[in-house]
């Protein structure tokens, strides 16, 4: 597949891949969380039943000290109407200016804010994949599955229609082609989630302390952290890292 040269994860092939998202209807505002093995965030968005009116953002776990310097840029996100389409909530903040994973969840805390569901809860597995099996991802709803494929370096191989189709590059094109807004929603959700599972390939606590500068030729402008200023004073985190492959009951309880 590719892989970058960096220490491998003796553990890989063993576990899971878990993310959670949960968002809650509150009194003039909507709570939304997000933890997965290398992240976590909450966001508040307040709102005035039309346009939001402020948010406040807080970075729990972060793989970089620079990535606490995103909630500032997600605020621009203040005056943007709660019934916005997602495209156009996608394409409102520059990827670059943000934090990926934040940018993600406030823009799908923001449409909550008009949905008539008090709570929506997300859940994504991926399973480690090895040379006997496929990686197994799944997108669950509320509890109920809305879909599981399988892939394998970077391309889905299961279901038998979807076989070849790109899981990373490219993904995006093909799939606003071929799914409704309700399942592109699902879709993007798993695709993303996929993607921050192949971090699971590496041992991220040996690489404490290496300079964002050191991932520029791969990573250079992806977000907010690859990004000038930010690129050029961040380094990796010690203790960011959660396995949560057996106790996923600890999600969003940010220990």
């Amino acid at each position: 597949m590719g892989l970058p040269d960096y220490p491998r994860n003796p553990d890989y092939g063993t576990g899971v891949y878990r993310r959670r998202i949960r968002l809650e209807q509150r009194d003039g505002a909507v709570y939304g969380a997000l933890e997965d093995t290398n992240h976590g965030f909450t966001v508040t968005v307040s709102h005035d039943g039309e346009h939001v009116t402020a948010i406040d953002a807080k970075t729990m776990r972060v793989p970089y000290t620079s990535c606490p310097g995103a909630v500032e840029p997600i605020k621009g996100y203040v005056g943007t109407s709660i019934h916005a389409s997602l495209r156009d909530l996608n394409f409102h903040m520059p990827p670059s200016a943000n934090c990926t994973h934040l940018l993600d969840l406030t823009v799908m805390t923001i449409r909550h804010a008009a949905s008539a569901s008090p709570v929506r809860q997300w859940d994504v597995t991926v399973t480690d994949q090895t040379d006997e099996r496929d990686a197994i991802c799944t997108v669950l709803r509320d509890g109920a599955t809305v879909f599981q494929w399988h892939a394998r370096d970077l391309q889905l191989t299961q279901p038998a229609e979807f076989a070849g189709k790109p899981f990373y590059l490219g993904f995006g094109k093909w799939a606003s082609k071929h799914f409704e807004p309700d399942a592109l929603e699902a879709a993007f959700i798993l695709q993303k989630g996929y993607f921050v599972s192949l971090a699971r390939w590496y041992d991220i606590e040996q690489m404490a302390g290496e300079p964002a500068l050191a991932s520029q030729e791969g990573m250079g402008g992806a977000c907010y952290t690859y990004s000038p200023p930010a690129i050029e004073h961040g380094v990796r985190t010690s203790g960011s890292v959660r396995d949560f492959s057996d106790c996923e009951e600890k999600l969003l309880r940010f220990l």
